[in-house]
């Protein structure tokens, strides 16, 4: 078995949070307006972005994201997604952006609140503006084009424009090299993500998902999405076996709570499978893989090496 070992999502937020990818709705991203400005997200809501000195953001991507623009000083709240980087952790935590608790963000007063499509419900996000508090809605982002629109538009709505381009630069330079790294591989594992929380939550993820478009940039085939299987689907025995992954991939979290490999391997289907038979099975960190983010480029080479070991440089 071969492993590894970071940082854990301790949330299921990030499943729904990459079940989508367009572009952002904006305006340009800035409309003066007297000495504010506005941002149009993607619920179509207006937004005064003008002061920027306090915000909740309510992703663990968009949290990465700000910190890796040089903005971390100005979140005072996240949501329990962020679990990266570890100054992110010491902030205060307002619960899951999917389970929204409007009483905890307004608490914090924050000066703009910033999420995306996944955080719900729709009536918090609604007291919390009408509390005089701006939100910003972005859309989400599951394929690795999305990473830069992403870094583009909270760069923009922080007026960090020129720190955006830089780390637009640095993450694509990151993906590329992984790209040259999976170019060299001679084989195309098929590999099947199967996500673990606990023994009651057992997923398997299909296209739709990073998962999806990560595996296939590493060279490797998504066989869940290849038989069908759309987005989070319940762990479903018979198609698994079916999609005969050679490699299955966890998260590290649910891999060590449900007990390690061994239990794993007693997973519904796992055992019918070449990868359970051979017990290959990684595990990731969940925040690294599902968030697409800007280490997006480390978790495409960190998947193309476990896939591809002999590619590993001694």
């Amino acid at each position: 078995m071969r492993t590894r070992v970071g940082f854990i999502v301790a949330v299921f937020g990030l499943i729904v949070s990459s079940c989508s990818s367009t572009t952002v709705a904006t305006t340009t991203p800035f409309q003066p307006a007297g000495s504010e400005f506005s941002f149009v997200g993607a619920d179509g809501v207006e937004s005064d972005t003008s002061d920027t000195s306090r915000i909740v953001v309510l992703n663990g991507d968009l949290v990465e994201v700000i910190f890796a623009l040089g903005a971390g000083d100005q979140v005072v709240g996240r949501d329990l997604t962020a679990t990266y980087p570890p100054e992110a952790v010491e902030l205060p935590a307002v619960g899951l952006g999917r389970n929204l608790n409007a009483e905890a963000v307004i608490n914090l007063a924050p000066t703009l609140v910033i999420g995306d499509t996944q955080v719900e419900p729709l009536a918090a996000i609604e007291q919390i503006r009408q509390a005089g508090i701006p939100v910003v809605i972005l859309n989400l982002e599951a394929a690795l084009p999305g990473v830069s629109r992403k870094i583009s538009t909270v760069a923009a709505i922080l007026g960090l424009n020129a720190e955006g381009e830089t780390l637009i630069s640095q993450v694509e330079s990151e993906i590329q090299l992984a790209l040259d790294v999976a170019a060299q591989a001679t084989s195309s594992p098929r590999v099947g993500y199967v996500y673990v929380r606990g023994p009651e939550v057992l997923l398997m993820f299909g296209n739709g998902m990073p998962t999806h478009f990560l595996i296939q940039a590493a060279g490797g085939i998504d066989a869940l999405g290849e038989i069908g299987v759309l987005f989070a689907q319940s762990l479903n025995a018979e198609e698994l076996v079916a999609a005969a992954p050679d490699v299955l991939i966890t998260p590290t979290e649910g891999f060590e709570i449900i007990g390690g490999l061994d239990s794993f391997l007693a997973l519904p289907g796992v055992l019918g499978t070449p990868a359970g038979m051979s017990g290959n099975v990684l595990t990731y960190d969940e925040a690294l893989i599902l968030g697409m983010g800007p280490r997006v480029g480390q978790a495409l080479m960190e998947l193309v090496l476990g896939l591809h070991p002999e590619l590993a440089t001694p």
